[in-house]
């Protein structure tokens, strides 16, 4: 089972913060720039791996805006 596969949430829902534990699990890091630019680091990734988790983020314009919401909170000192 994959890392995505173990911290996915429910039917119907997205957990940003699992998320991003799933990226950072597979070797990848994200930030966010100014302007709200989302950056994500995926050089060191398994291709199959990456496949699977951004999978759950392309075409999901409201998933990529929960993990920029996500990604300021953590940046504010928020635990998530």
């Amino acid at each position: 089972m994959s890392q995505m596969e173990q911290v996915r949430p429910a039917p119907g829902t997205f957990d940003a913060a699992a998320w991003l534990s799933a990226l950072v699990a597979i070797g990848g890091g994200y930030a966010l720039a100014s302007g709200r630019k989302l950056w994500f680091v995926v050089q060191d990734c398994p291709a199959d791996e990456l496949t699977t988790v951004m999978s759950h983020i392309v075409g999901k314009p409201e998933r990529v805006e929960a993990v920029r919401w996500t990604i300021e909170r953590r940046q504010a000192g928020e635990v998530l």
